[in-house]
């Protein structure tokens, strides 16, 4: 085998890959979690936007409602009560959230998540 033709090249070029795709990973593994709590909290939201006027007749019920599932969750480091507001109409409910959660990325590397979302659901 005739070593003299190979250089070595390329070497560099894979560290630094594979560098990027753990990194990417590592961003991945922190920060699913936040955007999966999210995506499953709000799915409670809208189930707790339709509850029925004969269950929770005041809007101070329904937050009630949203903070123990908040509690559950383990969200209360984020969530509040100052983060709803909820009202209700005859014929309907509206809910808005808004929080902001920190999340660290990379090591070294903290990033601000915000979070709106509206329900708005009729009342049966």
């Amino acid at each position: 085998m005739d070593t003299r033709k190979e250089k070595g090249e390329g070497k560099l070029g894979g560290f630094i890959f594979l560098a990027v795709i753990i990194a990417l990973a590592w961003a991945a593994w922190n920060v699913a979690p936040v955007y999966l709590s999210y995506y499953d909290f709000v799915d409670k939201v809208n189930e707790i936007c339709r509850t029925p006027i004969y269950k929770a007749n005041t809007d101070e019920k329904i937050v009630d409602m949203l903070m123990k599932e908040v509690r559950q969750r383990r969200l209360d480091t984020w969530i509040g009560r100052e983060n709803f507001r909820v009202s209700t109409t005859g014929t309907g409910r509206r809910i808005i959230l808004h929080y902001e959660r920190q999340a660290e990325v990379l090591p070294g590397w903290k990033r601000n998540f915000v979070f709106d979302f509206t329900s708005d659901q009729p009342l049966v």
